[in-house]
């Protein structure tokens, strides 16, 4: 089985009706989401630590509602572009859960390690096909943080020249969206929530 890298990059909104008309002019619309996160840090025998994340999701499409959750394990990386720009290189994880499976690793989570932080997020979705591969968008608001368009192509290839066009195409998304480059946000949402309770 190999392994599927999640590029991404994700730039703050500041006309979200904008960015909604755009969408739905240029993109196909796919659902609303309803996210809550919780984010666990586990500890290794050397002393370290690694992050997982249990998620809980309502979905709302085509009149119908459903929930589903997930636990996630990633190893992330961030890669800098020609322009000195950070991208999100994810080697991504993901297994479905139901909620007795959550319950039960909820359980194991708190035993062997911590929450670490809980986010949530809410948000609409479109997807768009792109000479790179099909980018997935998600205009969301993750209080209390504001508004977000992220950005996602999926990879088999993690080659440096491949990364730089899924890049490329991304970027392509944002102008479209009239979102200036300049808005592109470098930093984990983790750091940004960490960095507004100190």
């Amino acid at each position: 089985m190999k392994n599927v890298f999640e590029v991404e990059l994700k730039a703050h909104v500041n006309d979200r009706e904008n960015v909604i008309k755009i969408l739905n002019e240029k993109a196909r619309y796919l659902c609303f989401r309803h996210k809550e996160d919780v984010y666990y840090t586990l500890f290794k025998k050397d002393g370290t630590d690694i992050g997982v994340r249990i998620r809980t999701e309502t979905i709302k499409k085509n009149g119908d509602q459903s929930e589903e959750r997930t636990f996630t394990y990633k190893r992330k990386e961030i890669k800098k572009d020609f322009d000195g720009k950070s991208i999100e290189v994810n080697d991504e994880n993901e297994i479905s859960l139901s909620k007795e499976d959550a319950q039960v690793l909820e359980k194991l989570f708190l035993d062997i390690g911590e929450i670490r932080y809980k986010k949530t997020k809410i948000a609409e979705n479109w997807e768009l096909n792109t000479k790179a591969g099909l980018a997935n968008i998600e205009l969301c608001t993750v209080p209390p943080l504001g508004d977000f368009l992220e950005i996602e192509i999926l990879t088999e290839d993690d080659s440096p020249a491949h990364i730089e066009e899924i890049n490329n195409e991304i970027k392509k998304i944002f102008t479209i969206c009239e979102i200036n480059l300049s808005m592109i946000e470098d930093h984990f949402y983790s750091e940004m929530l960490k960095s507004m309770v100190k």
